[in-house]
């Protein structure tokens, strides 16, 4: 099928009308060796392991919830049928503890927790601050801008 002019493009009519080439050739890129290939392959898998360490802090308070009959373990009460002292954390409770209502294992539970922002690798920096849950850190921002305007507010009392 012969190329008219009609089914060029723009910038291929005005590259034809000027007397150059009307289509352009694709540089072809040369064959990677397989050294290349080693060191991309490196790449990827320091990659996927850093991405692997990117896990969010989890802050447990010691709480859990039972799935099956809604029962809530709380650690500040323990387990009076069950012998267990007040401020154990369910994390740390026996295997072979069982619901007291339903006798459903442990791994029926659900631990209350709290994703606080960042991740866990980073948290011993900064101010403290790293380990504030997201309403704590709310709260201390705009805690903070409230004392401050309240306390250039106060600078007009001296008047």
């Amino acid at each position: 099928m012969a190329c008219t002019r009609a089914h060029l493009s723009p910038v291929s009519r005005l590259r034809a009308s000027h007397g150059g080439p009307a289509f352009t050739r694709r540089r072809l890129l040369p064959p990677r060796s397989a050294d290349d290939v080693d060191v991309e392959t490196e790449e990827l898998s320091e990659a996927d392991r850093l991405r692997a360490e990117e896990k969010f802090m989890v802050k447990g308070s010691g709480n859990a919830v039972c799935q099956s009959c809604q029962y809530k373990y709380e650690a500040n009460r323990g387990d009076v049928e069950y012998p267990i002292a007040a401020g154990t954390r369910f994390e740390d409770l026996p295997e072979d503890w069982r619901c007291p209502v339903c006798s459903a294992d442990k791994s029926k539970f659900k631990l209350d927790s709290t994703v606080i922002a960042g991740f866990a690798a980073n948290q011993g920096y900064g101010l403290g601050t790293n380990s504030m849950t997201p309403s704590q850190k709310n709260l201390l921002i705009w805690g903070s801008l409230g004392f401050f305007f309240a306390l250039f507010l106060a600078g007009y009392a001296f008047d």
